[in-house]
């Protein structure tokens, strides 16, 4: 066993923990042990220093690996040469191990103990003679290591014994030179439970490789764990450099000239090792900074920075070190990195994810990796509550441990409506940090406006005259909101209710004295009690579902200054009297009256919206002009049947929404001069026949028309209108559009069609050069043999019809010009009903969509550019063409057919599934209604552009069919599926086949081929990733819509694509890999059906180690090679324009 300096220590602890000891002895035991060793091996213990000797480990001919990975953990080597120290093969091992981890930044101290130095820097003497001797039997590389080793540890400045001083004397002269060392290599505390740290700050180091002189800017909000991954950092590669410093709490330090020479002169001292160094005053410090350190390879972290000139201050110019230097600097505010120039690089700490969280608050709160199973429900409260930040985790875990359920239950409740002092304490330091106006922006947007888009924040705020553009900037910067990828305004839960708590403090017992109300008993008691003031700013009145609030006529009466008004769910008694005129923003949802009160000037009025109310615009603007007006909200409004004249009503309108105003029926020709109009959407505006016959909305961006089904004639668009990107017109009556289309030379995305209709294109629609995407529905006609400026293209075929009509399309939906049909035959249901085989020719083609094209039996080989293809309800399509298509798609991806598993041998049943067993697989608790279905999958649609958006590389197809296919190397009955890869994530395809199964007994009207009667699913899903167990993370998802049949779908993607999204994931030559998927919501339509996952596949190039097991299909119609894919469910009909998608997923 090794002797170590510590109690229960056993020989495999050192070998799996790096820097376990602060020294390792060398030495011949003959010579000293007894007597040198033993003393100084005593006095390093005595003076708390791990030291490690191998007194007691067997020896053999050669050196053990144990031994070697002490060495590699050891701090600090002394090398103790004495007389016979050459003449023992185990030594001189240990001494080439010690000058390989001398390379690796050890410490390594040699002793010439009665020996002189010369004797082993030259190998003569008795070295020579125990060289000579290894040579006679040993291979020459092995002594000339050995050589090599002696000449470099022989020419380290050290210790030469030769007894002119006492013994004693010696080793106290060699501990006190340790101790200092050891001192200044002790390690930085990391943190109590370093949960998700190790992954961290493996991600930072892998983006700071390079030899110049680098800065590393570590950012986000207070708590969020930058100091504790610094500390980690440093611990990490602080070996490394010539001198090493950390100095915490830097922003308070330097506040001061007296502070700023404490940091330089700390700085000084722990790099030159120099405790007596004085600057004498600023400027000087600098002057020596430079001077001393310039040749110098550091390492130093600045610890909590909120300042430029703090750092300039200690530092002067941070290139002034040597190359190869690191500085470190931690920091609430993103923007001070972006001062430091390119030498900068930038990293955001994000929170917890849901596993890491867990775990912290584990380790807090119970002491151990995982909650009790009964506490389990409570803890995910926690998780939830906390939303990934660590100290308000590891705050509530310290203070929820050994506690009862009903205490935790109390707590929960209790944190919910008053937060935890310590950690609203961290959160306020960022808010301290800001303005007056920059902290008015934030009560703000935490009160009224998180999740809207950051335009319509601006807007509203600008005219408060609060300079949002650059004060919002502010605010990201200091890591207190976010902007998500639709340019939404988030921010943090916790950072909410701390808003939230700054205005309670404002008036805690009289919440009319406040600046800004939402909590509901706060806001019925001030409008109930009449005890409103004019300090209110802004206030949200929203009543429990279970029970309207009914207001008073003049009880917004006392509040003058009230400038955003956002109500719901609200009665009003006998009309209301009065709206203060200073409001910006009146969004007030069921509004139950005609008009607003008489004596209201919206002049100030930013944003009007006023859905599913009782407003009648003609009567609301007949009075009245709003220059200043931007956003109107009209949605679901039955009493509109014309718009007024908003073009001097509302000339600066920038978004009109009128969805679902079924009784719209005329819009005036002004409203086409609307020329500051960007959105206008008219979705199911069922009553709608006219637009202006005329456009000229030189900034219009979105156009929405779907659904309107008695809308005939679109507008003339008399001049070029490069600005529109987005055009639906799926679902309207329009037989023909107007040549002047060809005008929208910036359109994007263009919908078009309907299931009534034939809709003849002119010749003008292939000047829109920048179509992306293009949806058919119904039978649209292109025009035959046209020109295009001075290129002719002949498109009678339409096999050019993408390379010269259209050169950036890649999605298609429902291409009907690819069929070969008649009118008739199309109406008819023909079984003649196929694609081309020109369609090859659409060499852009990125996506293609067929929905309901019951008779289309084939689809030809594809364009290598397609990589989705959506068949929904396409049920007469053959085996074999399914088939092909997925082997296309296999061989893009580069994975063979003949890769097998090695883990699989022997032959093992697996019971397929029927409909009962699956039955108990359906998972209730996902299921919502279609309105809260919608709501969530509007989440991934915010705005119009959200359509536009192009995503990475991969690989799609979803068809109906029940069997993945045999080529499939990995595969189960259950929603997972595990394997084992190498060193770096190769290309992979996964298979998941949906089944729709009966709810309760509807199962006797199933069919045995697979296909639903009477119903239809909607229902969306995610894929998730778990490498080496070590955190699960999302891999992709998808939405399907209106499923009438059991389906397969095919998900891949290449090597590239997925060693960017997981590689840092991967450790070593064996990684284990799972893959997983799972429902999250779904919808039946007459609650007849639910989905659920049969069957799930991976095939990839795997490394799984030889087991004695595979699973095979058996004896059922469901996974039976011969059986017809599915059969048709021909009852419903849906209006395939009624719901959006999830983003690069067009169902």
């Amino acid at each position: 066993m090794a002797l170590v300096t510590y109690e229960g220590a056993s020989s495999s602890s050192f070998t799996h923990q790096p820097k376990k000891f602060d020294v390792f002895l060398s030495f011949r035991g003959e010579d000293t042990r007894l007597g040198f060793i033993s003393h100084l091996y005593n006095a390093l213990c005595q003076r708390g220093i791990n030291t490690f000797i191998d007194d007691n480990l067997q020896r053999g001919e050669e050196i053990s690996v144990g031994l070697l990975k002490v060495i590699e953990s050891s701090r600090i080597s002394i090398i103790v040469f004495s007389e016979n120290y050459a003449s023992s093969k185990w030594c001189l091992d240990e001494l080439a191990k010690i000058v390989e981890c001398k390379k690796k930044d050890q410490l390594v101290l040699p002793v010439f103990y009665n020996i002189d130095p010369s004797e082993v820097r030259n190998q003569k003497g008795k070295f020579g003679e125990a060289l000579s001797k290894h040579e006679k039997k040993l291979k020459d590389y092995k002594v000339q290591s050995w050589r090599e080793a002696l000449f470099e540890a022989a020419n380290i400045s050290g210790w030469h014994y030769n007894q002119s001083c006492s013994e004693s004397e010696f080793i106290q002269e060699i501990v006190e030179k340790i101790s200092n060392c050891k001192l200044n290599c002790t390690p930085l505390f990391v943190a109590r439970y370093p949960v998700g740290i190790n992954y961290r700050v493996k991600c930072i180091l892998s983006d700071i490789e390079s030899n110049d002189v680098r800065m590393i800017g570590i950012y986000g909000p207070s708590g969020i764990g930058k100091s504790t991954i610094a500390r980690a950092i440093f611990n990490r590669i602080c070996h490394h450099f010539d001198g090493f410093c950390y100095l915490e709490n830097f922003r308070e330090n330097s506040g001061t000239n007296d502070g700023v020479i404490k940091l330089q002169e700390t700085f000084l001292s722990e790099i030159l090792r120099d405790k007596n160094l004085k600057v004498g005053n600023k400027s000087r410090g600098i002057n020596i900074i430079k001077e001393r350190l310039s040749c110098m390879r550091i390492l130093l972290v600045l610890d909590d920075v909120d300042k430029l000139v703090h750092i300039e201050n200690l530092l002067g110019k941070c290139d002034w070190f040597a190359y190869g230097s690191r500085i470190i600097i931690t920091t609430r505010d993103k923007h001070l990195l972006a001062t430091l120039g390119n030498c900068c690089s930038t990293y955001e700490v994000q929170e917890l994810d849901k596993d890491e969280a867990l775990e912290l608050f584990s380790m807090y709160a119970f002491q151990r990796n995982k909650p009790k199973d009964d506490y389990l429900e409570l803890a995910n409260q926690v998780i939830q509550y906390t939303k990934g930040h660590p100290l308000a985790i590891e705050i509530m875990g310290a203070d929820l441990c050994g506690r009862t359920k009903l205490e935790w239950k109390s707590a929960l409740y209790m944190y919910e409506r008053n937060p935890n002092k310590d950690i609203q304490k961290i959160f306020e330091m960022s808010y301290e940090g800001l303005n007056a106006i920059e902290q008015d922006i934030f009560l703000d947007i935490a009160f009224f406006f998180r999740g809207f888009l950051k335009e319509y924040v601006v807007d509203i705020l600008d005219a408060c005259n609060l300079y949002p553009i650059c004060g919002i900037q502010r605010l990201i910067d200091k890591c207190l909101i976010i902007v998500d990828q639709y340019d939404r305004l988030f921010m943090h839960d916790l950072l909410q209710q701390m808003g939230r708590e700054i205005v309670r403090r404002e008036s805690p017992k009289m919440p009319g004295e406040r600046s800004r109300l939402w909590c509901y008993e706060d806001v019925h008691k001030v409008l109930t009690e009449n005890t409103g003031s004019e300090k209110i700013r802004g206030i949200t009145i929203c009543s429990p579902e279970s029970s309207k609030m009914k207001l008073k006529p003049n009880c917004l009466e006392k509040m003058k200054n009230l400038k955003f008004l956002i109500v719901s769910n609200v009665d009003i008694c006998r009309g209301l009297k009065y709206l203060p005129n200073e409001l910006r923003v009146l969004d007030w949802s069921g509004y139950p009256l005609s008009s607003l009160p008489s004596n209201f000037d919206p002049q100030n009025l930013i944003a009007l919206n006023m859905p599913q109310s009782r407003v009648t615009l003609d009567k609301l603007f007949k009075r009245i002009q709003c220059r200043n007006m931007t956003y109107m909200n009209f949605y679901s409004n039955q009493y509109i049947r014309e718009l007024p004249d908003l073009s001097s009503a509302t000339p600066n309108i920038k978004k009109l929404d009128l969805r679902y105003c079924r009784r719209l029926v005329n819009v005036p020709d002004t409203v086409g001069y609307l020329d500051k109009l960007e959105t206008w959407d008219l979705v199911h505006c069922r009553e709608l026949q006219t637009l202006p016959s005329c456009i000229v909305m030189k900034s219009l961006k979105h156009l929405n028309l779907l659904g309107c089904a008695k809308f005939k004639s679109f507008p003339h668009i008399p001049q070029e209108m490069e600005n529109l990107k987005f055009l639906s017109l799926q679902n309207t009556a329009i037989r023909e559009l107007p040549p002047s289309i060809g005008n929208l030379t910036g359109l994007e995305r263009l919908e078009i069609g309907s299931n009534f209709y034939s809709c003849h294109l002119p010749s003008s629609i292939y000047k829109l050069q920048q179509l992306h995407a293009l949806l058919l529905n119904g039978n649209v006609k292109f025009p035959k043999d046209v020109g295009i400026g001075r290129q002719a293209a002949v498109c009678n075929s339409y096999g050019g019809f993408s390379k010269y009509c259209f050169p950036k399309l890649n999605f298609v939906k429902k291409l009907t010009s690819c069929f070969t049909h008649s009118e008739k035959c199309l109406l008819s249901r023909s079984e003649d009903l196929n694609f081309q085989e020109s369609i090859i020719r659409f060499n852009r083609l990125n996506w293609l969509l067929i929905r309901n094209s019951k008779f289309l039996k084939k689809i030809p080989k594809l364009p290598e550019s397609v990589r989705h293809v959506y068949a929904i309800n396409c049920i007469s399509l053959k085996s074999e063409s399914l088939r092909k298509l997925i082997l296309q798609f296999r061989r893009n991806l580069g994975l063979s057919p003949n890769m097998k598993c090695s883990g699989v041998k022997d032959k093992v049943l697996m019971d397929s599934h029927s409909h009962r067993n699956l039955s108990n697989q359906i998972d209730c608790s996902s299921r919502v209604s279609f309105s809260k279905f919608n709501a969530i999958n509007d989440e991934y649609f915010p705005t119009l552009d959200a359509h536009l958006v192009e995503f990475a590389e991969r690989y799609e197809i979803i068809v109906p069919r029940k069997k993945i296919p045999n080529w499939i190397n990995h595969q189960s009955i259950e929603s997972s599926v595990s394997f084992w890869v190498g060193p770096e994530f190769p290309s992979i395809a996964v298979c998941v086949a949906f089944h729709l199964i009966p709810l309760k007994d509807s199962y006797a009207n199933n069919d045995k081929h697979g296909f639903i009667c009477g119903d239809i699913i909607d229902c969306s899903y995610d894929i998730h990733i778990s490498i080496n167990s070590h955190k699960r993370r999302h891999m992709a998802g998808s939405t399907f819509f209106d499923l009438k049949c059991d389906y397969l779908w095919f998900y891949g993607e290449p090597h590239s694509q997925l060693q960017r999204s997981f590689g840092d994931l991967m450790q070593g030559d064996r990684n284990h890999v799972e893959i997983s998927c799972k429902i999250n919501h779904w919808v039946s339509k007459n609650g007849k059906y639910a989905p659920v996952i049969a069957r799930m596949g991976v095939h990839v190039e795997c490394v799984c180690p030889p087991q004695n097991s595979v699973i095979i299909q058996h004896n059922s119609q469901n996974v039976d090679d011969d059986t017809e894919l599915l059969a048709p469910l021909l009852s419903q009909n849906v209006d395939d324009g009624l719901r959006r998608r999830r983003p690069f997923k067009f169902l």
